[in-house]
């Protein structure tokens, strides 16, 4: 080996002669029978993904999202089923009284919680999340309207970045001697830049690497899956089109004319080479075209596209939809069966979790503590202590069989397996506000029984209670 090695830097540039000949690892060694990886030497992240090589991944991603109708699927279903109608928060400090005030007090700000007041805060969590796999990062800045109400300012990732060269920043980043984010550059409309301070900016991304500023899109492993997949289909449906348009084909063969049969039919004026079609007509009926006694006319089958082809499409689909949702979750389940469904809508729905984590830690606390901490400041909301603890509400769990994991959750609530504020919490409701209806609801059958005079099973009965006699009776009526 040692030999082989020096027969290669003979020949060979110093770039070109490979370090790991004769590594126990086979994947190391090299081999003229596979092609070369690109890239360089292991580095950090912040010089692999350069302003070039992520602006070429965005606008690519953006590309695929405004025609693909399976990348649009795959970024709608993760923006719907992570945020649904809104991630909302609970107050978590030890005065009801006051969370309740404070919950009211952000669901109010949340309604036009945007510094151009067209999106709510729910709206922005879903545009967030969206833009989190199209362009791989979002960036949401705290701010002010003019009049001093705090506000926040969606920024997309074209809007962070540097001038070609600059060795201020890292990608419109610029960092202090240990590597954290000290401000961030924006661009504006007519091309001039700011910075703005670290601490007002939320980056919001799902990080992949310690080593890494920025982000890259969520789909960029499959962009030219599906680049390659559009084109064929292209390509493919404009050969189907022209086979539609042939219905027909004239093909020519010399043979001889054979008479004995059934009925024979002399050919007009004479002629014993061709047949007389008026005559053959008169016999079989329908329409008749007259050929050459070589030529003959059939129709025109096509069997594009084939199923090779299609079976080819769902590979690049399977490929392109990893690293993301499940393709059968996103795009066909009928080839799978019962436990196979459970186990996609089981990793979907750990997808899902993991997002609305990412959104809860990155968008959602910082926000509250930005709006409650202004209310508290301005005496809109009186200081109270752990102000800034709140816990989420996500959206209702995805799930493939609601019935019977109702009659589950049912079961283990009464057993105390479960706490009531887990069992709504994955309903995608608010415990507080479960039990302050319930309680107002049971006041009002109690009342509405009183006010009347019938027996309260009259007007509602829960499963398993027993009956309450009616005014005026020892026992109740036995049940037929």
């Amino acid at each position: 080996m040692s030999r082989l090695k020096s027969i290669a830097r003979l020949f060979l540039p110093p770039v070109f002669v490979p370090k790991a000949w004769g590594s126990p690892f086979e994947s190391a060694n090299w081999s003229p029978r596979r092609g070369s990886v690109p890239g360089a030497a292991p580095t950090d992240a912040r010089n692999e993904l350069t302003p070039g090589v992520r602006t070429e991944l965005v606008r690519k991603s953006r590309y695929l999202h405004k025609n693909s109708g399976f990348v649009r699927e795959l970024v709608a279903n993760m923006a719907i089923y992570s945020t649904g109608d809104g991630i909302r928060v609970q107050a978590q400090s030890g005065d009801p009284t006051w969370n309740r005030a404070a919950e009211e007090y952000f669901a109010f700000w949340s309604a036009r919680c945007e510094i151009t007041r067209r999106f709510s805060f729910e709206e922005c969590q879903a545009l967030v999340c969206r833009g989190m796999d199209i362009d791989g990062e979002y960036f949401v800045h705290k701010t002010r309207d003019g009049e001093g109400e705090p506000r926040i300012q969606l920024l997309e990732s074209h809007r962070i970045g540097d001038q070609f060269g600059s060795r201020e920043t890292v990608d419109g980043v610029g960092l202090d001697a240990w590597g954290a984010p000290v401000f961030y550059r924006v661009f504006e409309d007519d091309g001039k830049a700011h910075d703005l301070p670290a601490p007002a900016v939320m980056h919001i991304h799902e990080p992949e690497w310690a080593g890494g500023v920025r982000s890259h899109p969520t789909i960029q492993h499959s962009i030219n899956h599906v680049l390659d997949e559009m084109e064929l289909l292209a390509l493919e449906k404009h050969a189907v089109k022209d086979n539609a348009d042939v219905s027909r084909i004239l093909k020519t063969a010399r043979g001889e004319l054979d008479d004995n049969g059934d009925f024979v039919v002399g050919g007009a004026g004479g002629d014993t080479e061709t047949s007389d079609p008026v005559s053959l007509q008169r016999i079989v009926g329908g329409k008749l075209v007259a050929l050459k006694p070589d030529e003959s006319l059939d129709s025109f089958q096509s069997n594009r596209p084939s199923p090779t082809f299609t079976g080819f499409l769902e590979h690049l689909r399977r490929d392109s939809a990893l690293g993301m949702i499940p393709f059968e979750f996103a795009a066909d389940s009928s080839k799978i069966g019962g436990a196979g469904v459970r186990l996609v809508v089981a990793k979907a729905d750990r997808r899902f979790s993991f997002r609305q984590m990412i959104l809860e830690r990155r968008l959602i606390k910082p926000v509250w503590a930005y709006v409650i901490g202004d209310a508290i400041d301005r005496d809109i909301l009186p200081p109270m202590p752990g102000w800034w603890k709140i816990a989420t509400v996500p959206p209702k769990r995805v799930t493939t069989d609601a019935g019977r994991e109702a009659q589950q959750n049912r079961a283990d609530v009464e057993m105390g397996l479960k706490t009531l504020s887990d069992h709504y919490a994955e309903l995608g409701a608010d415990f507080g506000e479960e039990i302050e209806r319930r309680a107002s609801d049971a006041k009002l059958i109690l009342d509405t029984a009183q006010k009347y005079g019938v027996p309260i099973e009259m007007l509602w009965k829960p499963s398993g209670s027993a009956l309450t006699p009616p005014p005026g009776r020892e026992s109740a009526p036995t049940p037929r």
